[in-house]
């Protein structure tokens, strides 16, 4: 009985996925990014052609007027914690890793193995 609930999770979970998938897929076949990078060039040549028209008039010209703001910051509280959870991993690693090889190393060469045990201690 467990191995046919098991064999029907893991047959919803594959489902999930190639729905995932075939929606990815149809938006990309679509053209959605080609769209977007176009809306983007759309609305920079016309603030090119705004920018020339300012100058021609003899306007007071900022670059910062016409330069079109596309950064979103997605962050929230949980990419915050992921974040800061993966900079721990990495840093234990980090130190992991240097700590081993410097016993490693200390095993091959006797002067280094004072060091460590001075160092570690």
């Amino acid at each position: 009985m467990e191995e046919k609930e098991n064999r029907d999770r893991f047959l919803i979970i594959l489902l999930v996925f190639f729905v995932i998938f075939l929606i990815i897929y149809i938006s990309k076949q679509s053209g959605l990014y080609e769209y977007k990078a176009y809306n983007k060039s759309i609305l920079t040549k016309e603030n090119i052609k705004k920018f020339e028209k300012d100058v021609e008039e003899g306007k007071n010209v900022s670059i910062n007027d016409y330069l079109v703001n596309s950064y979103k910051d997605y962050s929230n509280t949980i990419t915050d914690m992921g974040y800061n959870f993966g900079k721990l991993v990495e840093s234990v690693m980090n130190n992991g890793i240097k700590k081993t090889l410097k016993m490693l190393s200390a095993l091959f060469y006797e002067k280094h193995w004072s060091t460590f045990c001075i160092s570690s201690s």
